[in-house]
């Protein structure tokens, strides 16, 4: 009996080094679903903790989120991600501290709004008597452009986006056109025809489209990271 007992002790022993020899701080990881779908997400501990999770957040919507809080090892975590009707994402988690991460309604792009302008080409046409350049604006046509807004939330309390989305290009014949790209040095964003998925032909217009990926929270600062 006393043999069991002090392998017992041992035993308790062993384990509170080995305990002691691990970082053991633990902190808060909030999940917020407003995504409209169910979260899952698998965090990998690096080789000092080793610990696992596997967390799940049921759906939930703008009006009524779900919240979740779990207790997990201070780490730096590989991270696997299934939202939006299990599309799949995969980076790092930094749980240094309290995290909070807002899982925002799928589809929704919340970081830009479109709006449209005149574009101009300003360019040299030759010189005058006194060999003066003289320049000459063309009106070419109408840009759209993406203003970006800062709403990915801040450190600790991160907003998390991912989906993919097709990305138009009008007249993708003039990225093989160098005469035009000479003229026109802002439609180089057209020579990456080498990434279109494919075209859609309407008649009188040709659309190329690729597959991009809209992601937040985007910088190095944020603990979430693709």
């Amino acid at each position: 009996m006393k043999k069991v007992s002090l392998l017992v002790l041992l035993a308790i022993v062993a384990s509170t080094l080995l305990m002691a020899a691990i970082p053991t701080t633990i902190v808060r990881l909030t999940i917020v679903n407003k995504s409209g779908y169910d979260v899952y997400m698998k965090l990998e501990g690096s080789g000092i903790t080793e610990a696992f999770y596997y967390l799940t957040v049921p759906s939930g919507t703008r009006d009524e989120p779900v919240v979740k809080v779990f207790t997990v090892m201070s780490d730096l975590y590989t991270r696997t991600t299934w939202q939006c009707n299990g599309l799949k994402s995969s980076g790092s988690l930094l749980m240094s501290g309290n995290i909070r991460l807002t899982f925002t309604p799928c589809g929704e792009k919340v970081d830009r709004c479109w709006y449209v302008t005149e574009a101009y080409d300003t360019h040299c046409i030759g010189t005058d008597a006194a060999g003066r350049p003289v320049m000459e604006t063309v009106r070419w046509g109408w840009v759209w452009h993406a203003k970006f807004h800062s709403t990915q939330g801040e450190r600790t309390m991160e907003k998390v986006t991912y989906f993919k989305y097709p990305s138009f290009y009008s007249n993708p014949w003039l990225s093989k056109n160098p005469f035009f790209l000479a003229a026109h040095p802002q439609q180089l964003y057209l020579a990456i025809a080498n990434l279109y998925a494919g075209y859609w032909n309407f008649g009188c217009v040709t659309l190329a489209y690729r597959i991009r990926t809209w992601r937040t929270p985007v910088g190095c600062w944020f603990s979430y990271q693709y």
